[in-house]
């Protein structure tokens, strides 16, 4: 486990588990499985649908979507 240095704390032990997917990865899922690619159509079409209806730029509708990720369950 990598140790991360911290003001006012010696030493934290951090568990970092990497379970990133390439894009080509996402890709084949997205042609094999289709729960996979349902989901991404309903995403997508939920980020044109919020743009739409309130016009925001891109760069909002992208910033909803990082600030959504994790806070779904």
């Amino acid at each position: 486990m990598p140790k991360i240095l911290s003001e006012n704390i010696v030493y934290i032990n951090k568990t970092f588990i990497d379970m990133t997917f390439s894009d080509k990865q996402i890709f084949e899922a997205l042609e094999k499985n289709v729960e996979v690619k349902d989901c991404f159509n309903k995403i997508r079409d939920a980020c044109k649908e919020l743009k739409n209806n309130t016009g925001c730029p891109d760069e909002d509708v992208d910033r909803f979507l990082e600030f959504t990720i994790g806070r779904w369950s």
